[in-house]
């Protein structure tokens, strides 16, 4: 990242965090003075409405002391009402005759330590109804609302810089980086061609003066290498090899051009809408789903995942085609179309075939969108820049399945789940916007051919390593995400009685792992060489990770440090697991491209996808939940050594043949 863009996020990333702690503080201190009013009206309201009832009980001539089961009423007033401490029927000389357990036997001391309204008993007013308010039940209200600012301060932040990066990518901010770039490299001695950049500013035109000047530097370097090359001089090429080597004369740099950039805010925006689902969605599943014959109540929850899931599995490889020949920016903006109507009827659905509909629509657009999505950066991009591209993209994911989790959850638990479901609908409406204002009109588009050839997918498969490597990496890599962080884990966190906001907060755990560590590893492995190893690694952190739960399915720190060795361990293989796929494909026959290559790993992993929520809901009916994260994080490990095994057997039969021969 360049200094003035880090200069100009922190400055805009300052004053925007200023803003919102400014913001945040207004609003606890006006939550707090608000709070305690309200409070104080409900207990009256609570005591008003049980002291009528008790008063009727006496007017009907039930003697006080005779009032059977008062207690285990009050009790229950007590467990529904989470801000109230106690509530006790008190006698003319102060004693407690009637309580809940807080202050039984505890006599008036109890009922005098906290906050208590009171409320007269029957005409005579001789005994009355203490409620007492709860001062740690406001303290967590306001750090509850304290840890919801701080996630909507993180995440605007995130968006902040999204907006920043999109607004480098092109005009003005773009150019102005593009000089900044120039000069620093042209001031180390690196005289390689540059993208180019938007030449309508004065800054566009000063880089493309740059840019003059080199191009006649590198024609004159290539008309002395042609000659040279006629005359076959060997003194000749070898300084010419050496001024290519020291100033880069000849090349270019290798960076995703800047109209790649116009692809990723659409594609943050819609990839967003759907992360706001993940806190909520096998919860709000669970309401609507009824009994099924045959089938467990956890299967029946699995089943709209499910079909959401093998429809963006078996759409993307078919859409490919269909975005080349329609136009890639007008397939995004039918996706964004679809996931809106996909959202909006999920909002308005009541029952459970209903809601698997409005799942399939959105799956359908969310295969859309991100066929098009991709096609785009490839149709932008030649095969040196392909890296750079599909990293833009990849981030753009990454940081959608950041932000969208906790924001989810916090707007579940404050507007409901179907309101929830129309924001993310408005996203994806966003979304539309956005492709119709960033992504060009008409691009050149480049006719790949079909991403799988099915006559190719038996070689493939045939060949053990690539076998190995789908089956028992990147297929268990997808089920365990899946199963864990889409389906297990937030019908867990809803059993243990979670609000949708906690649970949000929970899955950001992951990403988390993801965005900061994939880079560090994916390097990692590369400089030492070393993909397989790292792969089988990874694996083998993500399925141990599942026996955390031995200290305590039942309860969040466990279930917190399982997600955060499942995020360890994928952030260790995820960007290996890629690379190793081109690796091994190198030994299959060359008329076996390396787009179906990639297009069937792509499909396997979506396949995996689809089983994700199938395998954890047929485990989760029969066994529980503690036991079925270890089951399916066993099966991970399990898969992973025997590719670490599988991998080492046929390097060492490779190394013995020559001998043997």
């Amino acid at each position: 990242m360049s200094s003035l863009r880090v200069r100009l996020s922190a400055a805009v990333l300052a004053v925007l965090v200023a803003a919102l702690v400014v913001l945040s503080f207004q609003t606890v201190n006006r939550a707090e003075v608000i709070l305690e009013p309200e409070l104080k009206r409900k207990a009256l309201t609570v005591a008003g409405s049980t002291a009528s009832l008790i008063g009727r009980a006496l007017e009907l001539g039930i003697p006080l002391d005779r009032l059977q089961g008062l207690d285990g009423y009050l009790q229950r007033i007590l467990e529904a009402n989470p801000d109230l401490s106690f509530i006790a029927v008190r006698g003319a000389d102060g004693a407690v005759l009637y309580g809940t357990q807080a202050v039984q036997g505890n006599g008036t001391a109890a009922v005098t330590e906290v906050p208590t309204v009171t409320m007269a008993i029957g005409g005579g007013g001789s005994q009355v109804l203490a409620v007492g308010l709860d001062p740690a039940y406001a303290r967590q209200v306001v750090s509850t609302l304290w840890i919801d600012l701080a996630i909507v301060m993180f995440v605007t932040a995130v968006i902040a810089l999204e907006l920043v990066y999109v607004g480098f990518g092109a005009g003005l901010y773009g150019a102005i980086e593009g000089i900044e770039s120039r000069l620093k490299t042209i001031r180390k001695g690196d005289l390689r061609l540059h993208p180019a950049v938007e030449a309508g500013s004065e800054f566009g035109g000063f880089a493309r003066a740059l840019d003059e000047r080199l191009g006649r530097l590198h024609e004159t370097y290539a008309a002395l290498r042609r000659r040279v090359n006629e005359r076959s001089d060997q003194v000749a090429q070898q300084a010419l090899d050496l001024l290519r080597g020291r100033f880069g004369l000849g090349e270019g740099v290798i960076a995703a051009p800047a109209q790649v950039v116009a692809v990723r805010a659409p594609l943050f925006v819609f990839m967003l809408a759907e992360e706001l689902t993940r806190p909520f969605l096998p919860v709000y599943i669970k309401t609507l789903a009824t009994p099924v014959p045959g089938l467990s109540p956890e299967l029946v929850v699995s089943l709209p995942m499910m079909a959401f899931l093998i429809v963006v599995a078996l759409a993307q490889p078919l859409l490919g085609a269909l975005t080349e020949r329609v136009g890639r920016r007008h397939c995004l903006m039918a996706g964004a179309a679809l996931g809106l109507a996909g959202y909006c009827a999920s909002a308005v659905v009541g029952d459970l075939i209903g809601l698997t509909l409005a799942r399939v629509v959105s799956a359908l657009g969310f295969a859309l969108v991100f066929v098009s999505a991709q096609g785009f950066v490839i149709d932008a991009t030649d095969v040196r820049q392909r890296s750079s591209g599909m990293a833009m993209f990849i981030s753009a994911i990454l940081v959608a399945g950041l932000c969208g989790p906790p924001i989810g959850g916090i707007l579940a638990d404050r507007i409901g789940i179907p309101g929830t479901f129309l924001v993310a609908g408005l996203f994806c409406a966003c979304s539309l916007l956005l492709a119709f204002l960033c992504m060009p009109a008409s691009s050149a588009r480049r006719m790949q051919g079909p991403a799988i050839r099915w006559r190719d997918f038996g070689r493939i498969v045939s060949s053990l390593p690539l076998a190995a490597l789908f089956f028992l990496c990147a297929m268990p890599a997808k089920i365990i995400l899946v199963a864990f962080c889409f389906f297990l884990v937030p019908l867990q966190m809803e059993a243990l009685g979670a609000t949708q906001a906690t649970t949000g907060r929970m899955l950001m755990i992951y990403p988390i792992a993801m965005v900061l560590l994939v880079p560090f590893f994916a390097s990692l492995a590369d400089r030492w060489n070393m993909r397989a190893q790292f792969v089988a690694a990874g694996g083998l952190i993500a399925g141990l990770s599942a026996f955390v739960v031995l200290f305590g399915g039942d309860e969040t720190l466990p279930i917190a440090a399982m997600l955060l060795g499942l995020g360890l361990g994928q952030a260790i293989s995820i960007a290996p697991l890629s690379g190793l796929v081109g690796e091994l494909g190198r030994d299959l026959p060359r008329d076996i491209s390396e787009s179906t290559i990639y297009g069937i790993f792509r499909l396997v992993e979506r396949t995996g996808n689809a089983l994700g929520p199938l395998v954890a809901g047929v485990l989760l009916g029969a066994y529980g939940f503690s036991t079925t994260v270890m089951i399916i994080g066993a099966a991970m490990a399990v898969c992973a050594l025997t590719f670490l095994a599988t991998i080492g057997l046929m390097r060492t039969t490779k190394l013995e043949l020559p001998a043997g021969g």
